[in-house]
């Protein structure tokens, strides 16, 4: 194994039996990439969804749609096969099937599928198209699916079979709902609020609604009244039927954020960015509460038995719950851990448990008494940068904290949290000691045998970009964003020397097998050899790119690989600094390293792993099974096997012998 410097870039219950969870936990295990042993970490999550009927959990990931059991958390299936990440999922009525989004339109295609939940099998792929995808809601009784586009179209879906049944076009809408019977849709189009008739597609009416745009639209429990929510900051109530104003709630000239009718139909909650949260009698329009929060607050909704309503406190990372009747506050719910803030949350069917995550972890707490149930765990921010530990029984992995994976039971085995987020890390040679930079410029020292803090490193005035020991364990390099390179004694952590400033700040520092040159790379493509004893910059080799994204040592020391944002893969002669121009063959790769024993080339082209012969520049092997930009690739000592980190929030260990 190797040394290399990592870089990350810019930037109602229902029991299954025992036969079946055992058969879906073998699914997880077993669903992997060609040629991947294991993955680590499940993504991160974009939002989740309970099943109407509550025996189940979709969450929408960076690698697939997870499904889980709501009983037992078992993990029943993962839903692959969207080329972007999943940020949307959504149960029809009776809970049969499961409809996925992927894909912004514009960079890369919307995806709509539809999947059988009790197979996990996909039913049908409905659009994958270059157009934003603005909606997607089943009707009442989960017989169509309406899709709003950017394309000014509302498609019309079967969904069960994923059939086609109608386009209604000319009128784009941000906002799309059913009414209670199915019979007819209703959209925020521009400044109106437009209803058709389902079966026909007759647009039957039109009303001018806001001075802005349309961002939300809610019909009351009972389906008399909608409410729309619009970009002129105010609040409005329709007669559903035919579309006469009600009234206006609004007072003063906020943002508007979120607006939730409870269960009876007789409160309007609605959320503004003056940190308020006011509640409005809908009969009378009646002011009945206002809370306020000293932090913004975001989403609102009522809980499905009408008790309580929450919402999230978006700066201090918190759930507020509250009674719906006397508008007070039950419990003030908090996530633990670094990352705090919520990014999604649910109400369970049965209006007992809140469902909440930052991206990380899915908190379970019971509304009544605001205790902690359970925690599903396993996801995690990007991962910048993936390495094996030197005795290759574990891997180090970090996003905004270093996580410790087991490799043979494929475990995470433990985390350490620093007080910044972490942005670079590097085992000793001996594996006794983890080298961790931060964002908050300091670098720490963390004993692997004790799992503690040795030391902390400070010298540096920016973000710490890469650390990297010497082949002897003698000594730790470190580049900064500062424009500087600095020597630290790894034992006692004392700075030793630091090298001359550059006018631009370091991304990537590198020992060479010997340890007597140190390697760095610059914001502005340049890359400077150093003299580890005495300091002296050796040669300096201009790259013709903007930025250099990785650079590796060949085995014996004579050669620095290096790829560029253009795609580039360069041999550069160290002791002349010559191109040795000998990967013309070799296609684009904005990552590039050397298999221990330098026969082997691996490069990356975003999502994908390609491996070359030197010699020949003959393509071996091609990896796939990231979804988005990986950040690192790194061998394992004999060359067989080798560890990707992913903006995708996972890490996978590929076997290279097949």
């Amino acid at each position: 194994m190797k040394n290399v410097g990592l870089l990350l870039f810019p930037i109602v219950f229902m029991s299954l039996s025992l036969h079946s969870v055992s058969f879906a936990q073998d699914y997880i295990r077993n669903y992997l990439p060609e040629s991947a042993i294991a993955r680590f970490g499940k993504g991160y999550v974009f939002n989740f969804e309970y099943s109407p009927d509550g025996t189940r959990l979709a969450v929408a990931s960076t690698i697939g749609v997870w499904l889980y059991d709501t009983q037992t958390y078992d993990e029943l299936h993962l839903l692959t096969g969207h080329t972007d990440y999943v940020t949307g999922v959504f149960f029809s009525p009776d809970s049969k099937t499961l409809v996925s989004e992927s894909g912004d339109g514009e960079w890369s295609p919307a995806e709509i599928k539809l999947w059988n939940i009790s197979t996990g099998e996909l039913i049908a792929t409905l659009t994958e198209q270059k157009i934003k995808v603005n909606y997607i809601v089943f009707s009442p009784d989960g017989g169509t699916l309406a899709i709003a586009s950017s394309d000014n179209t509302i498609r019309l879906w079967n969904g069960v079979t994923g059939e086609l049944k109608a386009t209604f076009t000319e009128h784009g809408c941000k906002v799309l709902k059913f009414s209670s019977d199915g019979s007819r849709l209703v959209g925020g189009s521009g400044e109106a609020i437009r209803f058709w008739d389902v079966a026909t597609g007759e647009l039957q009416l039109t009303f001018a609604a806001h001075a802005n745009s349309i961002d939300a639209l809610q019909y009351s429990p009972d389906g008399k009244m909608i409410a729309s929510q619009g970009g002129d900051n105010n609040v409005c109530l329709w007669n559903a039927d035919t579309g006469e104003f009600l009234r206006n709630f609004r007072e003063g000239t906020s943002e508007i954020s979120s607006i939730d009718f409870s269960r009876d139909g007789k409160t309007l909650a609605i959320v503004s960015s003056d940190e308020t949260l006011t509640l409005w009698n809908s009969q009378t329009g009646e002011k009945i509460k206002t809370i306020t929060s000293e932090t913004k607050l975001n989403f609102v909704e009522h809980s499905p038995d009408g008790k309580t309503f929450a919402c999230d406190d978006d700066e201090d990372g918190a759930m507020l719950l509250f009674d719906a009747k006397a508008g007070e506050l039950l419990h003030n719910l908090k996530m633990s851990g670094i990352r705090t803030s919520v990014n999604d949350f649910r109400y369970s069917p049965d209006g007992r448990t809140l469902a909440v995550s930052n991206g990380f972890d899915i908190y379970f707490w019971d509304v009544g008494t605001g205790e902690l149930q359970n925690t599903i765990t396993g996801y995690s921010e990007v991962v910048g940068g993936a390495i094996y530990s030197p005795n290759e029984k574990t891997l180090a992995s970090f996003d905004y904290i270093v996580r410790i994976w087991d490799i043979e039971n494929h475990k995470l085995q433990r985390t350490i949290e620093t007080n910044s987020n972490v942005s670079a890390i590097a085992y000793s040679p001996d594996g006794k000691t983890i080298g961790i930079g931060t964002y908050d410029n300091t670098i720490l020292l963390w004993d692997v045998g004790k799992w503690n803090k040795r030391a902390t490193l400070k010298g540096h005035t920016e973000g710490v970009s890469s650390v990297v020991f010497s082949p002897d364990g003698q000594t730790l390099a470190s580049g900064s964003w500062d424009g500087t390179i600095r020597l630290w004694d790894a034992d006692m952590g004392e700075h030793l020397k630091t090298f001359k400033k550059q006018a631009s700040g370091v991304r990537t520092v590198l020992f060479s097998p010997n340890g007597q040159i140190l390697a760095s790379t610059e914001d502005d493509a340049t890359i400077h050899l150093w003299n580890v004893a005495t300091d002296e910059l050796v040669r300096t080799i201009k790259i013709e790119a903007d930025d250099v994204y990785s650079i590796d040592f060949s085995p014996d020391g004579t050669t620095l690989v290096t790829a560029d944002d253009n795609g580039k893969i360069n041999f550069w002669d160290v002791t002349t600094g010559e191109n040795k121009e000998i990967t013309q063959s070799i296609e684009k790769g904005y990552y590039a390293v050397l298999s221990p024993d330098g026969n082997t080339l691996v490069s990356v082209a975003v999502d994908n792993i390609s491996l070359w012969d030197v010699a020949t520049g003959k393509l071996l092997k091609t990896l796939k099974g990231h979804i988005g930009a990986i950040n690192s690739v790194v061998f394992s000592s004999d060359g067989k096997t080798l560890v990707s980190g992913c903006r995708d929030s996972t890490v996978i260990l590929w076997d290279l012998t097949e």
